[in-house]
């Protein structure tokens, strides 16, 4: 009687050991991306605070001039 190896406790804990490590890597490579898209959001908004911040300066002295 032969004893298929794919079916063995040992290569069966090895492909679970596999499996875990392959979704692990595809999770990782997903949080990396989505990590890059907030990046990406985020200078965005910076930026747009940063130029409403500037009009909101100048809207400020342009009023202190013309009380």
């Amino acid at each position: 009687m032969k004893i298929n190896p794919s079916s063995t406790p040992s290569n069966e804990n090895y492909d679970y050991v596999k499996r875990s490590q392959a979704e692990m890597q595809r999770r990782f490579v997903d949080l990396q991306f989505k990590r890059s898209e907030l990046e990406k959001q985020l200078k965005i908004v910076n930026e747009v605070l940063f130029s409403l911040g500037r009009e909101m300066e100048q809207h400020f002295s342009y009023n202190q001039l013309h009380k």
